[in-house]
């Protein structure tokens, strides 16, 4: 039976970036399905299932990411969404400086039980 999600594509994505923001690795996958993929903007590897998924965001949030949506499309069907766009994080490295990285993304949400999941998500830098 199809349940219709409470909160649209976009605010999935804007909650999304929200928690990513607050730096708790178990709250960001748990926005991902089971068998959710990412491709993440400072990975060298494809990382399938939340257990890998993780560990990308156990590294990602040492560098205190606070990001903000510059663009986004959004494809919604009746359990797939898609959402292109793109983002800048400010991002703290080991010396206490602050870098943006300006970056590309793309999000598949799936319907799950009447709540938007993610179940792809492929982030690459920017090109200058």
């Amino acid at each position: 039976m199809y349940k219709k999600p409470t909160i649209n594509p976009e605010q999935t994505i804007h909650n999304w970036l929200n928690i990513v923001s607050k730096h708790n690795p178990i709250d960001i996958i748990n926005l991902y399905t089971t068998d959710g993929v990412l491709l993440g903007t400072l990975a060298n590897e494809i990382k399938k299932g939340r257990e890998k998924v993780i560990e990308y965001f156990n590294e990602f949030v040492k560098k205190k990411p606070y990001g903000e949506i510059t663009s986004i499309f959004i494809q919604e069907y009746e359990n797939i969404a898609i959402i292109d766009g793109t983002y800048t994080f400010r991002l703290i490295n080991n010396e206490n400086e602050i870098n943006f990285l300006p970056a590309r993304f793309t999000f598949v949400l799936k319907n799950v039980n009447g709540k938007w999941l993610i179940a792809t998500h492929h982030s690459s830098e920017q090109p200058n």
